[in-house]
């Protein structure tokens, strides 16, 4: 998960009768980071660095790789 406007719109899908979707969001954002060893959800600037690094200069001997930014949820 990754706190985006994405995650508003899903919360407002989401959310039962009586709830607010920012509740509901809450309880999502809740519920993903306890899930997440480094105790967050992702922010944009999580993937817009890894982006940026993979688009300069400093990985032109990478290759073949497969870069996980899950905060650790996900370790391959």
């Amino acid at each position: 998960m990754v706190d985006t406007e994405r995650v508003d719109f899903i919360a407002a899908a989401l959310a039962s009768e009586g709830e607010s979707a920012e509740e509901h969001r809450a309880l999502m954002v809740q519920e993903r980071s306890t899930r997440v060893p480094m105790g967050r959800i992702a922010q944009g600037d999580d993937i817009a660095n890894m982006a940026a690094f993979l688009s300069s200069s400093e990985s032109d001997y990478m290759t073949g790789l497969s870069i996980s930014v899950s905060g650790g949820s996900e370790m391959n």
